[in-house]
């Protein structure tokens, strides 16, 4: 018998053991359900802020950049697709190839939020990041579109039957800024612009991106607009 078993320290070193081992359980179970916990609050704070909502306040970034993705930057798709399926209030992500003349890939999503509404992420053969498209996840109207942004430098045509049945659609361009914001204008035989219209999507490009004179008009203001063709 050794000098140590004589002194009974295996007996003390096989208690030690047993208490230890109960400890290292709890730490790791409470590891466990901060982490859970962390989750579930990301995921309540999507659903309460929405994800949309830096088109007002500018975080993490400012338009026309969104997540720190930003239009005119070179990304991997790989790195685009594991970052969104890492973000609180993204559900399913999946990606289509474009044709062949144009090339290049478009990632989409849905909310995993109460806010219906597609996404996308457009990127051409290269990795140049085109455009990003939004659904906008929070109440926003016209009226808090100007107080931050102010007129837009031109509108779009009224667009009939979109965003839904008996509704038009009508673009804000803003290129200063990289921004055309979709507006739902009711009803859709006789769509009046008002403070409180619904701004329902948002469109990020490369700033001071070009206007075509023949598809738009100047800000016409608050009242009624012309339904034509675009």
């Amino acid at each position: 018998m050794s000098w140590h078993e004589e002194r009974g320290l295996p007996v003390i070193e096989g208690n030690l053991n047993r208490k230890i081992a109960p400890l290292l359980l709890v730490c790791l179970v409470g590891i466990v359900v901060l982490g859970l916990g962390h989750h579930l609050w990301q995921q309540w704070h999507a659903r309460r802020e929405g994800m949309t909502r830096g088109l007002l306040t500018g975080d993490p970034c400012a338009p026309p950049c969104w997540q720190r993705f930003s239009p005119g930057t070179v990304v991997e798709k790989e790195a685009v697709v594991r970052k969104l399926r890492r973000m609180p209030g993204v559900g399913e992500v999946w990606e289509r190839e474009l044709k062949a003349g144009t090339g290049g890939v478009v990632i989409h999503w849905f909310w995993k939020t109460p806010w219906s509404g597609y996404n996308s992420i457009y990127l051409s053969n290269t990795g140049l990041l085109n455009a990003i498209t939004l659904s906008v996840d929070f109440e926003l109207t016209v009226a808090d579109l100007i107080d931050e942004y102010g007129v837009p430098e031109a509108i779009g045509p009224v667009v009939t039957g979109t965003p839904k049945p008996g509704s038009g659609a009508v673009n804000f361009f803003y290129p200063q800024y990289g921004l055309i914001c979709r507006v739902e204008v009711l009803p859709d035989y006789k769509p009046v612009l008002e403070p409180d219209s619904r701004v329902y999507a948002v469109v990020y490009q490369s700033r001071d991106y070009a206007l075509d004179p023949k598809l738009t008009r100047p800000w016409p203001g608050y009242g009624e607009l012309e339904v034509s063709a675009p």
